[in-house]
């Protein structure tokens, strides 16, 4: 019903909103047409007045005697008088006014200058609020023509026989336009009565036909339904002969009854011979699980399977990355002694810097894969060696220092003078603060913040040394940082991503930090900027710890 009544709504109300429209439009054709025959008339008298002013002009004994009966005075008073009597309102105007009250109004204005911009157009029209209640404005372009140069035209300054000053205008010049503000009063009321009859109808109809749809389904499917339910219920509660016998409905109704007749004839006879199904169920199900107990035993074995297989790709990875490292450097290589020639043009020189810097990047990504495939493949070993912290800060300061001064980022480093030479790989801890600077440095924008920070903290008796990279970057959302640290993860979508990668930076840092027996976490704000957290035992291989300075 709810469905019947939405689509019933919509099409009637679509029909409302397109009679509305044909209304407004059949109106604006009516409005429009009258105020042209108006405007036509009135041009007609002006041009009567026009050709019969010598005969306006002259007394009886034929001497001239000017008697203020010009076209436009003629088409003033004309207009007056129709006013009165009509509703509507007609003024003569145009751009400099000699009566003050043919004075144009903003909207006059704006129409007079398309007029005059375009000497094709016969008339423009628009609606407009005047004294308050909307109306329908008309504009009829008036132009110069013989007859008004005695009182317009040349010599401009000189007095013409009305005693007003000459413009200097030529015949064709645009004159001015008539204005004709038609009420819109009747029309809105007969729009809006018309709008309130056809909601009312709208209303009406699907009363009506929820009405219906209530007594048809009333009779025909929810009357036969709770009989059906009282005689199912009977049937749940073990009383199996029950049947619908008086039920009084129609086509499928009607079949559906006999249906549940022949159902409950069915019932009593499987009931009887429950029991018998009911022990070669039992009998089929031991076989099932007996079954079931061989397919796990298959699954466990293709379980070592897939783990071997898993075993094999990232070997097959760690060779083949291997095998493209080698032709990778030696593009680079060469692309590197190239660059060395002074008898490259730019284009020349700007292509083999591209194919420098992204051969690089190539290089990196692969290198990174190969040592997450060693690491899958548990080929990863750790070389522990006195470690200085500061040293690596300063290597990868000098590094990145160009792209700081590019990107005009502030870089700040805050090593507590507690933090010691610790036992670790050299290489790995490099790579992790090396991942984690350079992150910060590409999500972060220009003018940005940039700081690591190192301390020595102490948790249950044992100490770590504490290693943050802070940033003002773009941030990371709360769902985003519960998989950032996954191989082939990045934040944000692959068509919404605007810092490109592999996704093994993150997850290799993880790795190493877990291999050193450390923890790795990050806090992040969209808009404001993150902190990568990771911390590395003080107390190195055989228990040592280094609190020396220099080695």
């Amino acid at each position: 019903m709810l469905s019947i009544a939405v689509v019933v709504t919509v099409l009637m109300t679509i029909n409302l909103l397109w009679n509305i429209h044909q209304y407004s439009s059949q109106a604006e054709e009516e409005m429009r047409e009258k105020a042209a025959v108006v405007s036509r008339q009135l041009i007609a008298i002006r041009s009567v007045i026009a050709l019969r002013q010598d005969e306006i002009n002259s007394d009886s004994q034929g001497h001239y005697e000017f008697k203020h009966l010009n076209p436009a005075a003629v088409g003033k008073e004309v207009g007056d008088f129709f006013n009165q009597s009509s509703g509507y309102k007609i003024k003569q105007t145009r751009f400099v006014v000699r009566a003050p009250e043919n004075a144009p109004d903003s909207f006059e204005v704006e129409k007079m200058k398309i007029l005059a911009a375009n000497s094709e157009l016969q008339a423009v029209w628009g609606y407009d609020m005047h004294d308050g209640e909307r109306v329908f404005r008309y504009f009829t372009p008036l132009y110069y023509d013989e007859s008004c140069m005695s009182c317009h035209g040349k010599p401009a300054g000189g007095q013409d026989l009305s005693g007003n000053l000459k413009e200097g205008f030529t015949v064709g010049d645009f004159a001015g336009a008539i204005s004709i503000i038609v009420p819109m009063t009747t029309y809105e009321t007969n729009q809006r009565s018309y709008i309130m009859s056809q909601l009312l109808f709208i209303v009406f109809m699907v009363l009506a036909i929820i009405g219906l749809i209530y007594i048809l389904m009333e009779h025909i499917v929810i009357m036969p339904i709770q009989e059906l339910t009282e005689k199912v219920t009977s049937i749940g509660d073990g009383q199996l002969e029950t049947k619908l016998v008086a039920i009084h409905t129609y086509d499928e109704m009607k079949s559906f009854v006999e249906a549940f007749n022949t159902m409950a004839d069915k019932i009593q006879y499987f009931y009887s011979e429950l029991e018998q199904k009911v022990n070669e169920r039992t009998h089929l199900l031991q076989e099932a699980n007996l079954q079931l107990l061989a397919q796990g035993a298959a699954l466990r074995a293709m379980n070592d399977k897939l783990s071997q297989a898993d075993q094999l790709k990232s070997e097959f990875l760690a060779v083949m990355s291997h095998e493209l490292r080698t032709p990778l450097t030696a593009i680079i290589a060469f692309s590197e002694i190239l660059l060395y020639e002074e008898n490259l043009s730019s284009q020349q020189r700007e292509y083999l810097e591209d194919i420098f810097e992204s051969s690089h990047q190539l290089l990196s990504q692969i290198n990174d894969i190969l040592d997450m495939s060693k690491i899958e493949a548990g080929l990863i070993r750790l070389d522990r060696r006195p470690t200085d912290i500061r040293e690596i800060i300063n290597g990868i300061t000098r590094i990145i220092s160009p792209l700081l001064l590019k990107k005009k980022l502030q870089f700040h480093i805050n090593i507590n003078s507690a933090v010691p030479i610790i036992m670790a790989d050299h290489d790995k801890v490099s790579h992790i603060i090396k991942n984690l600077i350079g992150n910060a440095v590409k999500f972060t924008p220009s003018q940005g913040f940039i700081s690591i920070e190192a301390e020595v903290i102490h948790e249950k008796q044992e100490s770590y040394l504490e290693i943050a990279v802070k940033d003002t970057g773009i941030g990371i959302s709360e769902e985003e940082q519960g998989y950032i640290f996954e191989k082939f993860k990045q934040a944000g979508s692959q068509g919404e991503r605007e810092y490109m990668g592999s996704g093994l930076g993150l997850a290799l840092a993880k790795n190493f930090v877990q291999l050193h027996g450390g923890e790795i976490r990050v806090e992040s704000t969209i808009g404001e900027g993150s902190i990568f957290t990771f911390t590395l035992p003080i107390v190195g291989s055989g228990g040592y710890i280094c609190t020396t300075k220099k080695y």
